[in-house]
C-alpha cells in the first residue's frame, strides 16, 4: 500500500488515501470511497526528482504521492521510464550540445528571421499608416516642446525652403514638405517623419552658414545634403520598418523573458533598432549622394556639414571622460560620424578623378 492525497475532481478538499497497484490498474481507498482505476485511465506527469510524483484521472481527480519510497514503489508498479529529454537532460555533453543548437536557432531567428520579417509586415502597411505616423510624431515633437517656431528671418526660411526641389525624386513614394524650426534641446539637428515631413533646426542652418551668416552656394550645397540625407529616410520608408522590426523583436524578448524582467525584455528591442538603423544610416547617405551628383555638387559638401556637425558634438561632450564619449558614439542610432565623414571624403576622391563636373 502507497500513502498518497487524493483530490475527487470536485472541490478543494484533500482526501488522504492509499493506493494499491494491481496487474490491471490502481485501487484508491480512503476510509469514506475506494475507486477503482485501469491502467488506461491514468496519466503520470513527468516526476522530479524530490518532486511528488502526480496521478491524474479520466473523471477529472487526482493523486499526488509524495517523494520517497512510496513514490518510487507508485513509478516501479506503473511500468515508468525516463523519457529520452530526462535522460539527457542528466549527460552534460547532450545538454551542452541542445544549448548550443539552442543559441544557433535564436541568433539565426534573430539576425535572419526578424529582418526578414520585418521587412515583410512593413511592405503589408498601406501608405496611410506613414501619414499617420508623421503627424503624430509631429504632434508629438511640438507638445513636448521639441521643436518651435522658427526664429530666423522670413526671407532666410524661404531660402532654404527653396532647396527642397532639389532633393524631391521626379515620382516620390510621397511628397516632401520642408519645416524650419527652432528647438534647443535638438540643437543643429534635421530629422524625417514618416509622412514625408522634414524637420530642419535654426541651429543647422546657422551652422550650414558660419561666421558669414549668408546662405551662399556652399551652405546651400551642405543643406542639400542634409536635406537628401533625410529623403532618403522618407523614400526608404525607414520609420515603418524600424517599427516593424522592434515590435518584432519585443514580442520574442516578451516570450523569452516573459515577466522576468521589464528591463532585459525591453533591451534586446532597443538595441536592435540602433543597430538596425546604422544600416538605414547606410542607405540614407547614399540616397544623399545620389541628390548631389543630380544637382552636379560634390559629395565633399555632405562630409563638410558632416565634419561640422562634428566639431560641435565634440565641443559639447569635452568634458565626459574618453570611454563615455566612445561608448555614445557606439550606441549612437547614427553611425560614428568620423566613419560617415571619411565616406564621403573617399567618394570626393573618386569624383576628383572623374570628368570634373562636380562643384
Amino acid at each position: 500500500m502507497i500513502d498518497a492525497n487524493f483530490f475527487d475532481g470536485r472541490s478543494a478538499r484533500l482526501h488522504p488515501a492509499r493506493l494499491l497497484p494491481s496487474s490491471t490498474g490502481l485501487v484508491v481507498s480512503a476510509p469514506s470511497f475506494e475507486r477503482s482505476y485501469p491502467r488506461d485511465a491514468i496519466a503520470l506527469s513527468e516526476p522530479f526528482a524530490a518532486a511528488p510524483a502526480m496521478l491524474r484521472f479520466a473523471d477529472g481527480a487526482s493523486c499526488e504521492v509524495p517523494a520517497g519510497e512510496g513514490r518510487e514503489q507508485l513509478l516501479a508498479a506503473l511500468g515508468y521510464r525516463k523519457s529520452a529529454v530526462v535522460r539527457w537532460q542528466a549527460r552534460w555533453p547532450a545538454a551542452l550540445l541542445a544549448l548550443v543548437l539552442l543559441a544557433g536557432l535564436l541568433a539565426l531567428a534573430w539576425f535572419r528571421g526578424l529582418p526578414w520579417a520585418a521587412e515583410h509586415v512593413a511592405a503589408s502597411l498601406p501608405a496611410s499608416v506613414d501619414t499617420r505616423l508623421g503627424q503624430a510624431a509631429l504632434a508629438s515633437l511640438a507638445q513636448q516642446k521639441l521643436i518651435g517656431p522658427s526664429r530666423l528671418p522670413a526671407e532666410r526660411i524661404a531660402e532654404v525652403e527653396a532647396l527642397l526641389p532639389a532633393v524631391q525624386p521626379a515620382q516620390g513614394r510621397l511628397p516632401l514638405r520642408l519645416l524650419v524650426r527652432e528647438s534647443g534641446p535638438l540643437g543643429a539637428n534635421a530629422l524625417a517623419l514618416p509622412d514625408g515631413t522634414i524637420i530642419v533646426t535654426d541651429g543647422l542652418v546657422r551652422l550650414a552658414m558660419g561666421k558669414k551668416e549668408a546662405l551662399d552656394d556652399g551652405a546651400r550645397a551642405e543643406l542639400v545634403a542634409v536635406l537628401g540625407h533625410e529623403a532618403g529616410h522618407v523614400e526608404h520608408r525607414h520609420t515603418v520598418r524600424v517599427m516593424a522590426r522592434s515590435s518584432l523583436t519585443a514580442a520574442l524578448s516578451a516570450t523569452l523573458f516573459g515577466d522576468f524582467s521589464a528591463v532585459a525584455a525591453g533591451l534586446p528591442a532597443v538595441l536592435s533598432q540602433m543597430a538596425y538603423s546604422r544600416e538605414m544610416e547606410t542607405d540614407a547617405n547614399k540616397y544623399a549622394i545620389e541628390v548631389l551628383h543630380r544637382q552636379h555638387l560634390s559629395a565633399s559638401h555632405f562630409s563638410d556639414i558632416l565634419g561640422k556637425l562634428e566639431q560641435q558634438q565634440d565641443a559639447a561632450t569635452a568634458k565626459l571622460p574618453r570611454w563615455m564619449r566612445n561608448t555614445l558614439g557606439y550606441l549612437s542610432t547614427h553611425p560614428d560620424t568620423d566613419d560617415r565623414i571619411l565616406l564621403m571624403d573617399a567618394v570626393s576622391a573618386i569624383e576628383k578623378g572623374g570628368d570634373g563636373n562636380y562643384r
